[in-house]
C-alpha cells in the first residue's frame, strides 16, 4: 500500500466532550499570560496553572480490535475511567473509587481492563497504598486484585483474562512473577524456582519467565535463561558496576532473547543473544550517540518485533517492517515537527499521540481505511503551543575533554543575548536526567525570561558507557566542573550573562546547588535547593532514611560515591555542610516534611549553619510533601517564590560582577 504526501487529511471529531466528560480537542488559544497569586501576594508575569497543573487527560488506550478507547478523564476534581465505543460513538465513565485517582489503565481484551489509583491530592509521603482492580468495559464485574503490592507488569493480550504481575507481600525488593486471572482473581506462580536474588524477571510472549538477572550486594549481576517455562535455569553472563554490560530486554515471538549490550562499543546497541554460545548474535539496531535499551515494539499479528523506540537527542522510532515505516512516515508528514507515536489494535485503526517541544500532547485517530486523522483531546488545554518556548539539544566540551549532552531552551520572543542564566541540576544522578519534549519546569523559567540549561553531566544515563562511568568517585569535583563548563560555554557564545546566574537542583540537584555555591562563590548570583542532599554523611548515617538498608548504600553506593571510612577526608572536602562557611550567595531552600529520602534534617542544618554566618536563606518546608512536590497548591506556591527569588537576585539592580562576590 502506497502511502503518498495525500494519505492522511485532518477531520474534527465533535462527539468526543459530551461522550467523555470533557472539552475535546479545540483550536482555542488560552492566554499563559493570566495572573496566579504569588507567595508575597502579588501576580506573577506569567500564570503557573498551565505549567504546573494536572494534565486534563491522559493514559489514552486502545483496545485490542480497535473499537474502543479507554481514558481517565477529569470529573469532579479526580481522574475517573471512561470508555468510548469509536463506532457507536457512545461513551461513559465505567470506573471512579471515592476520593481516589485512577492513573493507569490498560485492555486485557476486548471485553475487560484492568486499572490502578492512588489520591493524586495527597502528597507522595502521605499517600495510602493504592490498589488494582479490573473491570468490564460496560463496568460491570469490577474485581480488587490486589492492595498495594501488586506491581502489574503488563497485560498478555493472548485472548485470556489473564495478566502478568509482579507481587511479594512480604518483600518488595524480591518480586516473584504471577499469572492473574482478572474474573476469577486466581493467582498462578510463575517463578517457583528462581535464581539467586532477582532484581529484573523477563517475559517471554507467552507470559513465561525465561530470563532473569540476580544481584549481589548491589555490585554484581548475573543474568539468567531458560529455554522453556519448565526448564533448569543457564547463567550466561555476569557483569560489574564498571566495563561492558550485556542485559536482557525481551522476548521475540520466535522466543529468541533480546539483549542491549555494550560489548565493543559506548553506547547500547540491541541483539539477539546466541544461547548455544552465549556470545551476541545479530545486530538488531545501534545508535552512535544514545544507548538503547529497549523499547521493542511487537506486533501479535505478525508475531514478531517490527520496531523500537529510542530515546536520543530526539526521541523516535526505527522500523524493521515496511508497512510500519510506511505509515509512520505519512504521519510525520501530517503532523510535522512533532514526535508522534501510534498504537494500532487489530480493526484497521491506529491512535496517535503527537507532542513536541512546545506542545504537551494531543492524541489523535487514523482510520486506515478512510485514510483520515481524527483530532481527538488535548492533554494539557491550557497550554498554547504558539506561547511556549523551544528546547534544543547540545553538546559541549568539559574541561577534561568529555562531551557533555545537554538541552538548551530560550525565551521565545528575545533575542538570545546576554540573558540571565538559570542552570537546572537533575536528581539521581544515575539517570536520564531530560529529554526532548515540552518540560514545564524549564518552559515556565523560559517564559519568565531566563535562558534555562540542562546538562546531562558525567553520571547521566542514555549517552553511553564513557559518560556514566566517568562519574564515579566525583561527586563535587568533576561531575560539579560539568556544570561550570556549561554555563562557561554559553558566556562564550555570548547567550547568557555569567554575571546574571543561578543554580537549581532537586535531590542530588539540591546537593549540586549548594556544593556550587561552596567551591565558587564568585560563580553564581544565587541558588534554589529543592529536597537537596547536603552532607554525603548523612546518606551513610540517618537510620530513619529509606535508603539506610539498601544494598545501593550498604555496597555500590561506596564505590560509586566514596567510603564514609576510607575516603571520610576526601568526603569532607566535597559536603557542602562542611563547606557552609564559603556559601555567600543567597539560596532559597525548599523541603518535604516527610521526606525518607532525604530527610529534613539535610535542610534544617545547612540552613542553621548559612543563617549563623548572615547568609541569607529563604526557607520553606511542605509539611505533607515527601521527596517532590505533589500537591498542585504546593507546586503553585514554590514556583511563585522561584519567580519572586529570581526577580530579587538576577534581574534587579545592577549586574554583580563575579569578584564582587569574593
Amino acid at each position: 500500500m502506497s502511502l503518498a504526501g495525500s494519505y492522511l487529511r485532518l477531520v474534527g471529531l465533535a462527539f468526543i466532550a459530551t461522550a467523555l466528560g470533557g472539552a475535546a480537542y479545540a483550536a482555542e488559544k488560552t492566554a499563559a499570560a493570566d495572573t496566579t497569586a504569588s507567595a508575597t501576594g502579588s501576580p506573577p508575569s506569567v500564570s503557573l496553572e498551565p505549567f504546573f497543573k494536572l494534565a486534563d487527560y491522559g493514559g489514552l488506550r486502545l483496545s485490542p480490535s480497535g473499537r474502543y478507547i479507554a481514558a481517565l478523564v477529569p470529573i469532579g476534581g479526580r481522574r475517573r475511567l471512561a470508555v468510548l465505543d469509536l463506532e457507536g460513538g457512545q461513551g461513559r465513565p465505567i470506573a471512579s473509587v471515592e476520593d481516589q485517582d485512577i492513573v493507569s489503565v490498560d485492555w486485557v481484551n476486548d471485553q475487560r481492563l484492568v486499572f490502578s489509583h492512588v489520591d493524586l491530592h495527597e502528597a507522595p509521603g502521605m499517600r495510602r497504598a493504592g490498589a488494582t482492580y479490573a473491570i468490564n468495559r460496560d463496568g460491570t464485574d469490577p474485581r480488587r486484585l490486589a492492595v498495594g503490592g501488586v506491581f502489574w507488569y503488563r497485560t498478555l493480550r493472548d485472548g485470556s483474562n489473564d495478566i502478568i504481575a509482579l507481587m511479594n507481600g512480604m518483600n518488595r525488593r524480591q518480586l516473584d512473577v504471577y499469572r492473574v486471572d482478572t474474573v476469577t482473581g486466581r493467582e498462578t506462580l510463575k517463578s517457583l524456582d528462581r535464581p539467586g536474588d532477582v532484581d529484573n524477571w523477563v517475559i517471554d510472549r507467552d507470559g513465561a519467565a525465561r530470563a532473569a538477572v540476580s544481584v549481589e550486594k548491589a555490585t554484581r549481576w548475573t543474568v539468567w535463561w531458560r529455554p522453556t517455562a519448565d526448564a533448569k535455569w543457564i547463567e550466561l553472563y555476569s557483569y560489574g558496576l564498571q566495563g561492558p554490560r550485556t542485559v536482557p530486554v525481551g522476548f521475540d515471538g520466535d522466543g529468541s532473547l533480546i539483549v542491549a549490550s555494550n560489548e565493543g562499543r559506548d553506547t547500547f546497541a540491541l541483539y539477539r543473544y546466541d544461547t548455544q554460545r552465549k556470545a551476541l548474535g545479530e545486530l538488531l539496531a545501534a545508535h552512535p550517540r544514545a544507548d538503547l535499551l529497549g523499547g521493542l515494539i511487537y506486533d501479535r499479528r505478525k508475531k514478531r518485533v517490527v520496531g523500537i523506540a529510542y530515546n536520543a537527542e530526539e526521541p523516535g522510532s526505527a522500523w524493521f517492517d515496511e508497512d510500519y515505516a510506511r505509515l509512520q512516515a505519512a504521519i510525520d508528514k501530517a503532523l510535522p515537527n512533532h514526535r508522534n507515536v501510534m498504537s494500532r489494535g487489530d480493526a484497521p485503526r491506529a491512535l496517535i499521540y503527537s507532542y513536541s517541544d512546545t506542545d504537551p500532547g494531543r492524541y489523535y485517530l487514523l482510520n486506515l481505511d478512510t485514510r483520515k486523522l481524527e483530532a481527538f483531546v488535548v492533554a494539557r488545554k491550557s497550554v498554547d503551543p504558539e506561547r511556549m518556548p523551544h528546547r534544543k539539544f547540545l553538546r559541549y566540551g568539559a574541561r577534561d575533554g568529555l562531551e557533555i549532552p545537554a538541552y538548551l531552551t530560550l525565551p521565545r520572543d528575545k533575542p538570545a543575548q546576554g540573558l540571565p542564566l538559570v542552570m537546572i541540576v537533575h536528581g539521581g544522578p544515575w539517570v536520564r536526567g531530560s529529554a526532548w519534549g515540552w518540560e514545564p519546569e524549564a518552559a515556565y523559567l523560559a517564559s519568565l525570561g531566563y535562558a534555562v540549561l540542562e546538562p546531562q553531566f558525567r553520571g547521566s544515563t542514555g549517552f553511553g558507557r564513557t559518560l556514566y562511568e566517568a562519574s564515579f568517585k566525583q561527586w563535587g569535583r568533576a561531575m560539579q566542573d560539568d556544570l561550570d563548563d556549561g554555563m562557561d560555554y554559553l558566556a562564550q557564545q555570548g547567550i547568557v550573562d555569567p554575571h546574571r546566574a543561578c543554580i537549581m537542583g532537586a535531590s542530588y540537584g539540591g546537593y549540586a546547588v549548594m556544593m556550587g555555591l561552596a567551591r565558587d562563590p564568585a560563580r553564581w548570583r544565587c541558588g534554589i535547593d529543592i529536597v537537596g542532599v547536603t552532607d554525603i554523611n548523612m546518606m551513610f548515617d540517618i537510620t530513619w532514611s529509606d535508603m539506610i538498608n539498601s544494598d545501593f548504600i550498604k555496597y555500590s553506593a561506596r564505590e560509586m560515591i566514596g567510603d564514609p571510612d576510607r575516603d571520610a577526608d576526601a568526603l569532607k572536602q566535597v559536603s557542602p555542610l562542611q563547606n557552609a562557611s564559603r556559601i555567600r550567595a543567597p539560596v532559597l531552600m525548599a523541603y518535604g516534611g516527610l521526606d525518607r529520602r532525604v530527610p529534613l534534617v539535610h535542610g534544617e542544618r545547612m540552613r542553621d549553619a548559612l543563617e549563623k554566618q548572615g547568609t541569607p536563606v529563604e526557607w520553606v518546608v511542605y509539611n505533607d510533601e515527601g521527596h517532590g512536590f505533589a500537591s498542585e497548591a504546593d507546586r503553585y506556591d514554590f514556583y511563585a517564590r522561584v519567580e519572586k527569588f529570581l526577580e530579587k537576585n538576577l534581574r534587579n539592580g545592577d549586574a554583580v560582577r563575579l569578584g564582587d562576590r569574593r
